[in-house]
C-alpha cells in the first residue's frame, strides 16, 4: 500500500488549504456575534483599515489555496478563482452582518474589503511567475 500520496495530500490541505477554510470561518464567526463592537481606536477610519488588511490576508490565502488546488490550475486561474470567491466571500460576510442582531451590513465595508483583497491578488499576479509557491 503506497501511503506517501495520501500523507502528501494531507501535509498539502494541512499547509495551504486548512489556513484558507479556518480563517474564513473566523471571519464568519466574529461576523455573527451579536451587538459586537470594535473597540475604540484613536484615529478616524480605523474599521476601514481592519476591513483592508483582514481581506488582504483572505485573498492571500485564498490565492495560495487556488494555486496548490491541483496542477492543473496556472496562476492567472488562481488569480481569477480567487477573485471570484473574494467577491462571493466578501458579499456573504456583510449579509451575514445584515441578519445578525445589532450588526448591520455597509456597502463601504464590501468595498474596502475588495480594494485590500484586490490589491494582494493584483500584487501576486504580476510578481514573478517563475516563484512556486508563496
Amino acid at each position: 500500500m503506497n501511503t506517501a500520496a495520501p500523507q502528501s495530500r494531507l501535509r498539502t490541505f494541512v499547509r495551504y488549504h486548512l489556513p484558507l477554510i479556518l480563517y474564513s470561518l473566523a471571519i464568519l464567526l466574529v461576523s455573527s456575534i451579536p451587538n459586537f463592537r470594535v473597540p475604540l481606536v484613536p484615529f478616524h477610519g480605523a474599521d476601514k483599515v481592519a476591513h483592508f488588511l483582514e481581506y488582504a490576508v483572505f485573498a492571500a490565502l485564498c490565492f495560495r489555496s487556488f494555486v496548490h488546488l491541483s496542477a492543473r490550475i496556472t496562476r492567472n486561474g488562481a488569480f481569477w478563482c480567487s477573485v471570484g470567491f473574494l467577491l462571493l466571500f466578501a458579499l456573504v460576510d456583510e449579509s451575514v452582518q445584515r441578519f445578525t442582531p445589532g450588526r448591520q451590513s455597509d456597502l463601504v465595508d464590501y468595498v474596502t474589503d475588495l480594494l485590500g483583497g484586490l490589491l494582494v491578488l493584483i500584487v501576486l499576479r504580476v510578481r514573478n511567475a517563475s516563484r512556486t509557491s508563496i
